[in-house]
């Protein structure tokens, strides 16, 4: 999961929180030599320290403590004494600045307050740390940790959990950490934010009198009434409720003490005061939700608000724009204008209001105004809102709508405003922040696709273009026209893009690093930083398939690779996400024998409960194995997804496609075939397809996608783009009518102008090499590479591309740079020649 944690060490690239400099900000404990007789080991930002005479049990009941960033040292400082004295295990965090990125309010719930961990090894060394500890920090203020259940009055929690690391396979098929039953079975060590007990787990006398309390504690009704969870952060939840006494339906917002810290030192009360009090000067306003109330229920406080009635902005967005859409014509380009200008009239009527009133809303932004059904706008989500005469800069806002030249007074709306009226036609504009031209691009892209009113784009320009003093960053330089070498001079501008991502991806590389070699998306630094999709595999597979490879530096890059998978002490099994993967890119680059050992290590592993697919299960292990000669185990695999089809074996995809749904397995059976020549192989892939062709729908009387909710997937590997694919293979080897005719159906649905992710798996990019894997039409093409274009930016003056999210750029195969090339070497190519593994097109 990505967090802030991960946005702060580096601008341009995700990293790991241990990156952040924290010089000054560090714990005095942090900097103390090791104790006599004591290991240290320093990972994550954490410092732990463990007796080299203690074992301990893989599981068992730990200790966190909580604290605010004023007593955190004094926290660190008793913890360390204490447990150093007896001989206990435990960890920290390193810093106050650490500390603060744990408790912010978009850091991970089931993580918030955890200070320090504490391990004991027995049950009465845990009684006798909790009591004695307890009564060492009594009243330590802190921010309660959700996923364990408070000793006392804190700031001591505990839970139940694993010691050292180990992982299973979970329901959904994913690789999670575990605990292990009293019988021997793995099962996964949930870490969520409500305390559980596994069922199995022996509790204490002294806690399980501790749980008895803490529920009659928290059996005190709210005096509202809770429908629905309407969104959760670390700092609370917001809430659909009812007042029982009235029957009227509310919002409620939630803020927990000590929690959602922002780096003005404000909690999540301080902000949920600040809002009560904005809302109350703004009453009788038709654009701001009515206060109700204000309450506490046990040591939460709630603000009830009127329920609006009435659709996000981002959501009506996703569901009107028609560039998000194949076949958008000029009808339906005119139509989402004329809504999208009415929006924007209520949205800056609206702002006009609040700044007649002397306040400065602070975080304009599409998922904070609601578009009711009449067509009338409301703002809401007022917590960073303040008087236009106060000496306030708010420092939460929201990516893509904030500019460090427009931080202070009516111009942070002001900004906000012309990013949202960009982002109506173009929600693109975290992007802005990458290159100065950027806004010139997305606006050209306005001004040719929707009949805007005059002066709409010069008014953007003029409000989004950056001060001189910025020194904005060149915009990118992607060709627009034709997409092929038979183009002439195009031919030769897109041989120089495929050279200037090259050339950024190897500027990029960080060989002095052991956890990542290129950066890319948060999943690396998860175990997968030599993966496929998400690693070093990907990327140098991306290259050597583009025609890069070869000399020095890239055989050092292999080499890295090589030793970053044999020091991975848990790493996943499957092709996208762990071993299977790495042995195929090995086996591509020349390092058979490597590539051997790296496959022999899956028989290692405990293959219960893998998912199907193609991403980290069963088919793409297989598909591994089948390219290795490893006939017999490939059979065997395909034998468990045949009886998963029946109904007996691994549980139901977690999705629908080619990476995680039934997809996967049907390309595999399509390869059993060819090896067999047994036909019971095709049945078993038919009946596959059959399965995700089920979640499939069709929209404009002709377009085939995958329906996900209220969303139509074309993508790669969640869509119907991956899912033509697979009905490729299957119809080039089995006759079928129907199936060809939903093949050409979908290829021809993959025209659509506009995705928020230029990715392989769930962007422009999979489109693109869908597009050339099927035979797709030159003007759909055209759509992706122009898509592409949009999210192009530059990176020390190359090509580069964001991340899904569009908050840092990635260099990685599945959301980056490594997927761009390749998807545009195989459309643009004089030889199409790139392909993913197993998937060159036939």
């Amino acid at each position: 999961m990505l967090a802030q944690g991960h946005l702060v060490a580096d601008p341009l690239f995700v990293d790991t929180p241990a990156r952040v400099e924290d010089t000054a900000s560090r714990f005095a404990r942090a900097q103390q030599p090791t104790p006599p007789g004591w290991r240290r080991v320093e990972r994550d930002g954490w410092v732990a320290l463990r007796h080299a005479r203690t074992r301990l049990p893989e599981q068992g009941w730990k200790i966190h403590a909580s604290a605010t960033a004023e007593e955190a040292p004094r926290v660190v400082d008793a913890v360390w004494e204490y447990c150093v004295e007896r001989g206990i295990s435990f960890k920290f965090l390193r810093s106050r600045t650490l500390l603060a990125l744990v408790n912010c309010k978009r850091a991970p719930r089931s993580a918030g307050g955890k200070l320090v961990t504490i391990y004991p090894r027995c049950e009465e060394l845990l009684e006798r740390t909790l009591r004695e500890l307890s009564s060492l920090l009594r009243g330590v203020k802190g921010p309660y940790i959700l996923s364990d259940l408070r000793w006392d009055e804190g700031p001591l929690y505990l839970r139940y959990g694993g010691f050292s690391p180990r992982y299973c396979f979970a329901r959904d098929g994913e690789y999670v950490p575990a605990v292990v039953r009293p019988d021997g079975r793995p099962v996964p060590d949930v870490r969520g934010a409500v305390f559980k007990v596994p069922s199995w787990a022996g509790v204490p006398p002294f806690i399980d009198t501790r749980i008895r309390a803490a529920r009659a504690r928290t059996g005190d009704s709210l005096p509202y009434r809770v429908e629905k969870a309407l969104h959760f952060s670390n700092s609370g939840g917001v809430y659909r409720a009812v007042d029982p006494a009235t029957g009227r339906r509310v919002v409620l917002r939630e803020a927990r003490p000590y929690a959602g810290v922002d780096d003005n030192g404000m909690d999540a009360v301080a902000r949920l005061a600040r809002e009560h009090s904005v809302l109350r000067r703004l009453a009788g306003l038709d654009c701001v939700p009515e206060v109700i109330a204000r309450t506490r229920h046990w040591e939460h406080h709630f603000l009830a608000e009127e329920f609006v009635e009435g659709e996000p902005l981002h959501e009506a967005i996703a569901r009107r724009h028609p560039l998000f859409h194949p076949g958008a014509d000029e009808e339906a380009a005119a139509a989402y204008t004329r809504w999208a200008c009415g929006v924007l009239e209520g949205v800056e009527a609206a702002t006009a209001a609040l700044h007649a009133r002397g306040i400065v809303f602070g975080d304009l932004q599409p998922g904070n105004v609601l578009v009711r059904p009449d067509g009338s706008v409301c703002l809401v989500d007022f917590e960073t809102s303040f008087d236009i005469g106060e000496d306030f800069t708010p420092v939460m806002g929201t990516a893509g709508f904030i500019a460090p030249w427009a931080r202070s007074g009516f111009a942070i709306d002001s900004y906000a405003l012309d990013c949202l009226r960009l982002a109506l036609f173009c929600p693109l504009t975290e992007l802005l922040r990458f290159g100065g031209g950027k806004h010139e691009e997305l606006i050209r892209l306005v001004e040719e696709r929707f009949p805007v009113p005059p002066g709409f784009g010069e008014r953007l320009r003029a409000g989004l273009a950056p001060p001189p003093a910025a020194s904005p960053a060149p915009s990118s330089t992607w060709p627009a026209g034709p997409a092929g070498h038979d183009d002439g001079d195009h031919g030769e501008r897109w041989e120089a893009v495929l050279a200037s991502l090259r050339d950024a991806i190897v500027y990029s590389a960080t060989p002095e690093r052991e956890d990542r070699l290129f950066p890319g998306d948060v999943k690396q630094f998860d175990g997968q930083g030599t993966a496929l999709a998400f690693g070093a595999a990907g990327v140098l597979y991306a290259l050597h398939a583009t025609g890069y490879g070869g000399g020095p530096r890239f055989e050092g890059h292999v080499d890295w690779l090589a030793r970053a998978v044999e020091r991975t002490r848990w790493p996943r099994p499957g092709l996208y996400d762990g071993l299977a993967g790495v042995a195929y890119v090995l086996d591509a680059l020349g390092r058979p024998q490597q590539a051997r050992e790296t496959l022999g290590r899956l028989t290692g592993f405990d293959l219960t409960g893998c998912g199907v697919g193609l991403f980290g299960g069963l088919a793409g292990i297989a598909l591994a194995q089948l390219h290795f000669g490893e006939l017999e185990t490939a059979l065997r695999l395909g034998d468990r997804l045949a009886r998963a089809l029946e109904g007996d074996g691994p549980a139901d995809p977690a999705g629908v496609g080619l990476m995680r749904g039934w997809s996967g397995p049907a390309l595999l059976f399509t390869r059993l075939f060819d090896e067999t020549a047994d036909v019971r192989h095709l049945r078993r892939a038919e009946a596959a397809l059959a399965r995700d062709l089920a979640s499939c729908g069709v929209s404009g009387g002709r377009y085939v996608h995958v329906r996900d909710g209220q969303r139509r997937l074309t993508t790669l590997g969640r869509g119907s783009a991956g899912v033509g694919i697979a009905l490729d293979a299957y119809v080039r080897r089995q006759e079928d009518v129907h199936f060809s005719r939903l093949r050409d159906r979908i290829r021809d649905s993959l025209g659509t102008e506009l995705l928020l992710s230029s990715g392989l798996l769930d962007g422009h990019a999979g489109l693109l090499y869908a597009l050339a894997h099927l035979g797709g039409p030159v003007s759909a093409r055209r759509a992706q590479l122009r898509g592409l274009g949009l999210h192009a930016v530059r990176y020390e003056g190359r090509l580069a591309f964001p991340m899904d999210g569009l908050l840092r750029l990635s260099m990685d195969l599945a959301t980056g740079t490594a997927g761009v090339l390749l998807a545009v070497h195989a459309a643009t190519g004089p030889q199409a020649v790139a392909s993913l593994p197993f998937l060159r097109p036939e």
